[in-house]
């Protein structure tokens, strides 16, 4: 084969390729996951001083998993008296998965969320609440299997 065919043949196979990867980028999902990142940005510095506070009380994770629930465990002095907070489990590569919860401890200092209700994977998991007028987050990776 003379030279002239071999560059024919790599001009072809190299523009399939460059086509193959603009078809495969662009059935790429591009879901971000805050819709409103940028009013969120704003007010970071409560979510940072909200870190903060539960740093002073604990450092530890607060979530566990076991057969058949997400196990959220709030820290002593941070949950007896809850006036509000959610739970946002979110997913990153789909966010018609996303979780969101209002925390209900019943007075303990866990929080039992079923799996059922999740699909197995990677979440970021953002669990913000308010005790005695104190602001508490944190921030984890979870992984439900």
């Amino acid at each position: 084969m003379n030279w002239g065919h071999s560059l024919t043949i790599f001009i072809i196979v190299f523009l399939a390729g460059m086509l193959g990867m603009v078809y495969y980028a662009s059935r790429q999902s591009n879901e971000m996951i805050d819709d409103h990142y940028y009013e969120k940005e704003m007010k970071y510095q409560s979510t940072i001083d909200a870190q903060k506070n539960l740093m002073a009380k604990s450092s530890v994770s607060m979530i566990g998993q076991n057969q058949d629930d997400v196990i959220i465990t709030f820290p002593a002095g941070s949950f007896e008296s809850i006036e509000n907070g959610t739970i946002e489990l979110l997913r990153n590569d789909a966010q018609r998965n996303d979780v969101d919860l209002a925390i209900q401890t019943n007075g303990t200092d866990r929080q039992h969320i079923s799996k059922n209700i999740l699909t197995k994977g990677m979440y970021t998991a953002r669990i913000k609440w308010t005790n005695d007028h104190q602001e508490y987050y944190r921030e984890e990776k979870l992984i439900v299997e």
